[in-house]
């Protein structure tokens, strides 16, 4: 698990991998929920449901596309990050969040990438 930022501004990225594909869960700030679901096949067929009044899928759809840029594999990105009342700079704060946690969980996918690929030519 990712953990980046404090208090209700705390943002948490978890990753799965089921078969060649990935399922990634991003919450956080006051209340960790399930407000939008984005699947990204391909680059071009991204299919997202958002749970009604919310405005998760801004993060999960933003994420998904530079998740899949990096890994080019299938990906399901389950977003639920909530403050109540929270103001616009609120907002940035936490999208600045859930991308630095994309930023690192792509650090391990790299790393990762090339331990199979050392591994495989030896």
């Amino acid at each position: 698990m990712i953990n980046v930022g404090e208090g209700r501004y705390r943002v948490r990225l978890r990753s799965y991998k089921i078969g060649d594909d990935k399922l990634v869960i991003i919450t956080g700030g006051e209340e960790e929920h399930i407000g939008s679901a984005t699947l990204i096949e391909n680059r071009d067929d991204l299919q997202t449901m958002i749970k009604k009044g919310h405005k998760d899928h801004i993060i999960s759809e933003k994420m998904a596309n530079i998740i899949y840029d990096t890994i080019e594999k299938d990906l399901l990105v389950i977003c639920g990050i909530h403050i109540d009342d929270a103001s616009t700079e609120e907002i940035y704060r936490l999208v600045c969040n859930a991308k630095e946690c994309v930023e690192q969980f792509l650090l391990t996918q790299e790393e990762e990438y090339e331990k199979r690929k050392d591994t495989s030519s030896s």
